[in-house]
């Protein structure tokens, strides 16, 4: 379960929006559209910068590595002062699992805008997974201190406190995710394993319950292992 959880936190960490105007592009326009649409606006010059980096970011979504890199190749070269290109090569190490490499490109948009949630979300996660938990932490504590209802940001937080072993506070971030998203699903699992850990049994079969009636069918399925 919790690699499965590991991997839902590194999905979230890979999702990347432009910073002027094509995140409004519709997510139900398929991936060859949006790259024609995108191309139209690189060729017309249109917001060039924005255009290239969102080329990238829907080419890395849909697994399109090497071309993902050429685009960002493209605009640190046309652009070398937009910052996104190095959230863009960021995300582009990330997936590539070269997390140290993640960590410098996130920390140089970081440096220079320590209001990049994105950047902070994701540098946490590449750290947590080269087990530098204390650092990651410290990027989630800025997430939520500028966005205090970031829901997956305190889940993320709760996450690495349980490897710490701080599992008080590891409980109240993912009591917090819940109050802020209860359809946050991995929040009840990590609190209901929490409490299968302390042999708090009845405590992790009422958390299984909270996530049954909240809609989830995995919890359903997992009823009986928390409630025997």
């Amino acid at each position: 379960m919790k690699k499965i959880i590991l991997y839902l936190i590194i999905t979230f960490s890979l999702s990347g929006f432009s910073q002027i105007s094509f995140y409004t592009l519709n997510p139900e326009v398929g991936y060859k559209t949006k790259v024609t649409m995108l191309d139209s606006c690189i060729n017309a010059n249109y917001f060039k910068d924005s255009a290239l980096y969102y080329k990238g970011v829907v080419l890395l979504k849909n697994n399109k590595y090497a071309e993902a890199k050429k685009v960002c190749a493209s605009l640190m070269i046309a652009f070398p002062d937009f910052l996104d290109a190095h959230y863009l090569k960021g995300l582009i190490y990330f997936s590539e699992k070269s997390y140290v490499s993640a960590i410098d490109e996130f920390s140089i948009v970081i440096d220079k805008n320590r209001k990049h949630i994105k950047a902070l979300y994701n540098r946490s996660t590449a750290f947590g997974l080269i087990e530098n938990y204390k650092k990651a932490i410290e990027d989630l504590n800025d997430c939520v201190s500028q966005k205090p209802m970031y829901s997956q940001a305190y889940y993320s937080r709760g996450y690495w406190y349980e490897f710490l072993g701080h599992q008080t506070e590891a409980i109240k971030d993912y009591e917090n995710t819940i109050n802020i998203d209860p359809k946050n699903y991995d929040a009840y699992f990590g609190l209901a394993y929490i409490y299968q850990s302390q042999k708090n049994k009845t405590k992790a079969c009422e958390i299984i319950g909270n996530a049954i009636k909240s809609g989830s069918q995995i919890a359903e399925d997992l009823k009986e292992n928390f409630c025997k």
